[in-house]
């Protein structure tokens, strides 16, 4: 009974998963996408970055990580521009590219950024979900 209740659930969900690829993911405040590796970052906060040991005045560069994944957050929509704070772990990035670092890209870059990442994230859970599931012998006597 179990096991047609499970084989009913994978046949709805391989039904319905290929009508919800086809739906956009909406760009709004608070989304966040992963930054390229190695993305160049320009500082367009007004006051430019300050923390303790190093300051990032407006127009600087700085560069995301190629080692680890680094996020950007939708602070703002304003016609066809973004603006998106770099997010990232202080600790670990010292004063490369500081957490908080405010800069613009255009409104069809960031959409199309938030929905590659959304459609790469469902493709990984799809190939989870086809993969075959272990089968676990009776319990040890």
């Amino acid at each position: 009974m179990i096991g047609l209740a499970v084989k009913c659930l994978v046949v709805c969900c391989v039904l319905v998963l290929p009508v919800t690829r086809c739906i956009a993911v909406e760009l709004e405040i608070g989304s966040r996408f992963p930054a390229e590796q190695n993305e160049k970052i320009v500082v367009k906060n007004d006051a430019g970055v300050r923390n303790e040991t190093a300051s990032f005045g407006f127009g600087e560069v700085c560069y995301s990580s190629d080692q680890l994944r680094t996020w950007f957050v939708v602070m703002r929509i304003v016609g066809d521009q973004v603006l998106v704070e770099f997010e990232c772990i202080p600790s670990v990035f010292g004063d490369a590219c500081p957490n908080g670092t405010q800069t613009s890209m255009p409104f069809v870059q960031a959409r199309s950024r938030l929905n590659a990442f959304a459609a790469d994230t469902e493709q990984h859970f799809m190939e989870e979900l086809q993969r075959p599931v272990p089968r676990f012998r009776g319990p040890r006597e």
